[in-house]
């Protein structure tokens, strides 16, 4: 007969077989103990003599199934009940449940006759006449079902674990590859912007043209450098916009103020890469861009309460009226929401409010961890490190009104 090739992962070399006939001994003793326990209650309760001899015989018995369950258990691993293959593995199971009960018969005969000569009671040894070997064998049988049961139920429960765990590992990578896109669209994003910019300038004011182009290929590299991270420290992400905004010096001159108060001690937070690059230019766009005078950025950084706060501030108009906000959308805010709920699920916050002087000011709330820290256990159920937290089912936000 050809046999069905093995289940996959389900291969016995992949389990400590020592420690499962140690299990096997172990629970079998069990058994023992616990059907020897019920036996002698009926005994004592009778004022019946205890037969110890026959306990010592059903000893034998449970050492001896103890040795072959690990046997049985290989054969169940080897070729389980499972999905469409049940119709091929089920005749084998079938031969195996008549094949390995009777080879257990005389065995189990050969130990009780030496029990029996070495503790001097022929008793407990019986001669297999037809009867008593259709008794043993049904008994077998039976033996043989409780532990074909126990071993379906663990392959069951282990095939079930390591689905769950390649389903878990495949979200992961379907996230971060989803999570990749969203950053790499930050890149040609800024980089249109900016060479929309320095177009602009060529026909008004060729040399800070030919500035903002300088600082435009230092800054790429600096972006390049960085394109495989997910996560900077803090520190980088302000050297990185630190160049950004002397572009927009050049473009805006006087018309841009900066500002930062910046914690020394957020300085190595990590935090994601491309963060706040978004949200200035939202604010130059939708806040100085708009003015004639002079406007002001800000940029506030500190730490509270075990997680870092970030706030971009403009003096701008502040959010638009539900008409314009209907209008609009765009990359910028919008992907920076869709990162942080990648990132971060429910642990973070993202925040667009109006400021009571005027303008706008965006509020983000992340937790704080310096590089290499993994975050405290319960902080965050949809963050693990080495991974990203699934996409909720709803999705990514949607554009930011002033995106």
């Amino acid at each position: 007969m050809n046999l069905p090739p093995p289940a996959e992962g389900a291969a016995p070399a992949s389990r400590s077989w020592p420690l499962v006939w140690a299990w096997s001994l172990a629970v079998w003793f069990v058994v023992w103990v616990l059907m020897s326990s019920q036996a002698y209650a009926y005994y004592r309760g009778r004022d019946l003599p205890v037969p110890w001899v026959r306990f010592v015989g059903s000893l034998s018995d449970a050492l001896m199934w103890g040795l072959a369950s690990p046997v049985v258990l290989w054969f169940c691993w080897r070729w389980p009940l499972s999905g469409g293959r049940w119709r091929t593995t089920l005749p084998l199971h079938l031969l195996g449940g008549l094949l390995f009960p009777a080879a257990l018969i005389a065995p189990a005969s050969l130990a009780h006759y030496g029990l029996g000569r070495a503790l001097a009671d022929p008793g407990l040894y019986q001669p297999l006449s037809p009867g008593l070997l259709f008794h043993n064998l049904v008994g077998n049988i039976f033996t043989y079902i409780d532990v074909v049961a126990v071993g379906l139920a663990l392959h069951y429960a282990r095939d079930s674990r390591a689905k769950d765990l390649r389903a878990s590992r495949l979200e992961a990578r379907l996230a971060e590859a989803q999570l990749q896109v969203l950053r790499m669209q930050l890149h040609p994003h800024f980089l249109f912007n900016t060479l929309h910019t320095i177009s602009a300038l060529m026909h008004k004011d060729l040399k800070a043209a030919d500035r903002m182009l300088a600082l435009l290929g230092d800054l790429l590299r600096d972006s390049f450098a960085k394109i495989g991270a997910q996560e900077v420290t803090l520190k980088q992400e302000l050297d990185f916009l630190e160049r950004y905004l002397e572009i927009e010096k050049t473009r805006f001159q006087d018309r841009l103020r900066v500002e930062t108060k910046i914690d020394p001690e957020t300085l190595d937070a990590e935090v994601p890469n491309l963060l706040l690059q978004p949200l200035v230019e939202n604010a130059l766009r939708h806040g100085i861009a708009r003015r004639r005078e002079a406007g002001l950025i800000e940029l506030v950084a500190r730490r509270e309460n075990g997680r870092l706060e970030l706030r971009v501030r403009d003096d701008g108009p502040g959010l638009p009226s539900e008409a314009e906000m209907s209008r609009r959308g765009g990359v910028g805010l919008a992907n920076t929401q869709a990162r942080l709920q990648q990132l971060y699920g429910s642990a973070h916050r993202f925040e667009l409010l109006n400021r009571p002087e005027g303008g706008l000011e965006v509020v983000l709330s992340l937790p704080f961890r310096v590089q290499g820290q993994a975050l405290e256990e319960g902080n965050n159920p949809h963050v693990f490190r080495g991974g990203v937290a699934p996409l909720s089912e709803k999705g990514p936000p949607p554009s930011s009104p002033r995106d």
